[in-house]
């Protein structure tokens, strides 16, 4: 009969140690949620946008939901019929892995609108966007990097869905439509990087 008060306080310290673990567990998803808020995607986008600006393909794709899917509307500056392409992650980060060649880049946000879907799992984010890049013609050669006549100048308007995968807000789309033009190269100051 002495072991029982024994197990009864055994039992009881249980009880306490369970309980005190479902605090700390729901506590710990405290921060974890299934809606996303303005703040989260602006910073998202700044976070995206800095991305973009290193050039380093890894943190650009990360970014991207696994099923992401870009639809592209490519008006080049020689002022033919525009040129429209469906892009899959895979293709994308491929691209975004030949940015890092470039030496000399700068991306512009000229606007942002957020709109929160009304279940929060989404949200809409239409952006402005001015890029400036060197321009290496189509089957030209060019020996270095400052191997090129122009930059190219491409404005675009980019429609993205963000929302949560994996508790992280990623691009789960994006549309865009994107012109290019041409300036000498004697016009722009990027300096290198």
């Amino acid at each position: 009969m002495r072991n029982v008060p024994f197990l009864a306080s055994m039992r009881g310290m249980r009880k306490l140690l369970f309980t005190a673990l479902l605090l700390g567990l729901s506590a710990s998803f405290a921060g974890c949620s299934r809606e996303v808020t303005r703040q989260q995607v602006a910073e998202f986008i700044d976070l995206a946008d800095d991305a973009a600006r290193k050039r380093f393909a890894p943190d650009i794709c990360k970014l991207r939901a696994k099923d992401f899917t870009m639809h592209l509307t490519f008006h080049g500056h020689e002022g033919r019929e525009p040129s429209e392409m469906e892009v899959s992650r895979k293709l994308y980060c491929q691209q975004a892995g030949s940015f890092s060649q470039l030496r000399q880049y700068r991306l512009e946000r000229k606007s942002i609108d957020i709109d929160i879907a009304t279940d929060r799992r989404t949200a809409t984010v239409t952006a402005e966007y001015v890029e400036t890049m060197p321009y290496y013609a189509p089957d030209t050669y060019h020996a270095t990097p400052d191997d090129f006549r122009h930059f190219q100048v491409v404005e675009s308007r980019d429609e993205s869905v963000v929302g949560l995968e994996d508790g992280d807000v990623r691009f789960l789309s994006t549309r865009a439509e994107a012109y290019q033009s041409l300036v000498p190269k004697s016009q722009v100051r990027i300096p290198y990087d």
